[in-house]
C-alpha cells in the first residue's frame, strides 16, 4: 500500500462525529488515485478508537505514507496514531494535515512523529509529497505548502496557490469509507476558500486562506446525479460552511437542477446566514429541492450579536425562520454559549430567543463556545476576558465548558446553561465547528 488516510477520531463519540465522510481526505484520496497510487482510508469516528485494531490495520497495509487528519479535539489522537505508525515502521512518512494543523504548524511539524505537516488544501500537496518520496521526483524542498523539521529547525515552505477552479478536480472518493455508516453520507461542497464574515469565534479564514471559489453549477450537479445513479441516494448534504455567499452561484446551480429534470431530483439541506437569504432566494431554493436549512444565530441578545462582530439582527433572524417556515422547510437555528461579554440579562435574553424560535416551529441547537487556534478568541483572550478552564485539547469539542468569562464564573454559567437546556429543549449534541 503506497497511501493511508486517516481521519483521527474524537476522544467521545457522538452522532456528529459520524454524521458525514471526510470530504478532505476523500478528495485528496480521489487525486492520489487519479495519479495511480494505491490508497486505503480509515475513519476512526465509526467506531470506538481501538488502539489494537489500528496497530493491526498499520501492520497489514504496510503503508509508505501515513496522513492523518486533525481538528482540535481529535489533535491528541492524532499524534497517538502517528506514534503506533512509527512503532510499527520507523521508515514510515507520517503527515499531518487538517485544520488543527494547518493553523499550528510549526507546533505540529516539531511533534517527534510527524514528519510533514500539509497546510490548507491538501490534494495537489499530498500529491507532490507523494511523488517526491515514493516515485523520488525532486525533494521536500520543492514542495510548496509544507511545514517540516530538518537538522532541528522548522522549515516553512511557500504556501502552495490556491485551486483557482475546482472544477478541475474529481469527485471524492467516496468509496474508500464504508458509506452506510453514515448519517448523511452524500455531502457535497458547492464552494472552497475564505468567509468575508469574519466573526470573532470562526477560525476559517486561518485555515481556508484566500477568496471564495465555486465549483460550476454543471459540475455540482453531475456529482450530485452520480450520487443518486451509483449510490441511489435521494438526500444530499451540502456542507459549505455559508451556502448561500454568493446568489447568483445558489441561484445558478437552482436552474441547473431543473434543466438537469428527474435524474437529478433529491431533497438537500444547507447551512448559511440570515442576512444572506430573502424570501426570493428561499422560494428558488425550496423549489429546487432544499427541504432544511440551518442559520448560524449564535446569540439571542442583539448586544452580543454586535459584540461578536455577527452583523446581524434578531429581526432579520426571525424573519429569515419565519420565511422559511412558511415555505416548509425544517429550520435549525443553532446557538453558542457563552459569550465574552455574556452577563444575566443577555443571557435571560438569549434564553427567551430561543424560546421564541421553538414556538415558531424552529429547532435549536447550542454549541459550548471554544476558542479555537486561529480565532480572534483564542489570539485576544486575555483582552476578551476569557479565562480557559482546561487545556485538554480532547474537550474543545462545543459541548465542554472550557472558558469562564470577565462577568460570569464557572459555578454561574454551568447553572445558566442548564436552565437554557432544560427551557428550551434543545438538542443537546451539538455542531462544533469551525464557523459558519
Amino acid at each position: 500500500m503506497d497511501i493511508l488516510l486517516v481521519n483521527a477520531p474524537v476522544t467521545n463519540p457522538s452522532r456528529h462525529s459520524r454524521l458525514s465522510p471526510p470530504l478532505g481526505l476523500a478528495y485528496i484520496g480521489a487525486v492520489l488515485l487519479q495519479d495511480g497510487y494505491s490508497v486505503t482510508a480509515e475513519d476512526c469516528n465509526l467506531t470506538d478508537f481501538n488502539a489494537t485494531r489500528m496497530r493491526r490495520l498499520l501492520e497489514d497495509r504496510a503503508p509508505r505514507i501515513v496522513g492523518i487528519s486533525a481538528s482540535t479535539e481529535t489533535y491528541p489522537n492524532a499524534l497517538r496514531i502517528a506514534a503506533m505508525a512509527k512503532d510499527v515502521d520507523p521508515m514510515v512518512t507520517v503527515v499531518a494535515g487538517g485544520p488543527h494543523a494547518s493553523v499550528m504548524h510549526r507546533h505540529v511539524a516539531a511533534k517527534r512523529d510527524v514528519d510533514i505537516v500539509v497546510r490548507g488544501e491538501g490534494e495537489y500537496t499530498m500529491l507532490a509529497v507523494a511523488d517526491c518520496l515514493i516515485r523520488g521526483h525532486g525533494t521536500f524542498g520543492e514542495i510548496a505548502g509544507i511545514t517540516y523539521t530538518s537538522n532541528g529547525s522548522v522549515i516553512v515552505a511557500p504556501d502552495r496557490p490556491f485551486i483557482l477552479n475546482p472544477d478541475e478536480l474529481p469527485t471524492p472518493a467516496r468509496g474508500l469509507f464504508p458509506l452506510p455508516m453514515y448519517d448523511r453520507a452524500m455531502s457535497v461542497l458547492m464552494s472552497r476558500g475564505g468567509c468575508p464574515c469574519d466573526c470573532a469565534f470562526c477560525a476559517v479564514n486561518n485555515i481556508w486562506q484566500g477568496g471564495r471559489r465555486f465549483r460550476s453549477a454543471r459540475n455540482v450537479v453531475q456529482e450530485i446525479v452520480e450520487l443518486i445513479e451509483t449510490e441511489g441516494c435521494d438526500g444530499i448534504n451540502f456542507a459549505d460552511d455559508t451556502f448561500t455567499l454568493s446568489r447568483k452561484h445558489v441561484v445558478t446551480l437552482c436552474e441547473a437542477f431543473a434543466e438537469a429534470g428527474d435524474v437529478a431530483r433529491c431533497e438537500w439541506r444547507c447551512t448559511t446566514r440570515v442576512d444572506m437569504v430573502d424570501r426570493e432566494l428561499l422560494g428558488i431554493m425550496r423549489e429546487a429541492g432544499c427541504r432544511s436549512i440551518t442559520f448560524g444565530v449564535e446569540s439571542g441578545s442583539q448586544r452580543i450579536l454586535d459584540a461578536i462582530d455577527k452583523k446581524i439582527t434578531r429581526e432579520q433572524v426571525l424573519e429569515a425562520v419565519t420565511t422559511a417556515l412558511g415555505l416548509g422547510m425544517d429550520v435549525l437555528c443553532s446557538f453558542m454559549f457563552p459569550h465574552p461579554d455574556d452577563t444575566e440579562e443577555t443571557v435571560a435574553e438569549q434564553k427567551a430567543f430561543m424560546d421564541r424560535l421553538v414556538e415558531l416551529g424552529a429547532t435549536v441547537s447550542l454549541a459550548l463556545t471554544t476558542p479555537f487556534p486561529g480565532t480572534p478568541y483564542y489570539e485576544n483572550a486575555d483582552a476578551l476576558g476569557i479565562r480557559m478552564l482546561t487545556t485538554r485539547l480532547e474537550e474543545f469539542d462545543g459541548k465542554h465548558l472550557v472558558i469562564a468569562t470577565r462577568y460570569l464564573s464557572e459555578v454561574r454559567l454551568r447553572a445558566l446553561l442548564s436552565d437554557l437546556i432544560q427551557a428550551v429543549g434543545m438538542q443537546t449534541d451539538p455542531v462544533a465547528a469551525y464557523g459558519s
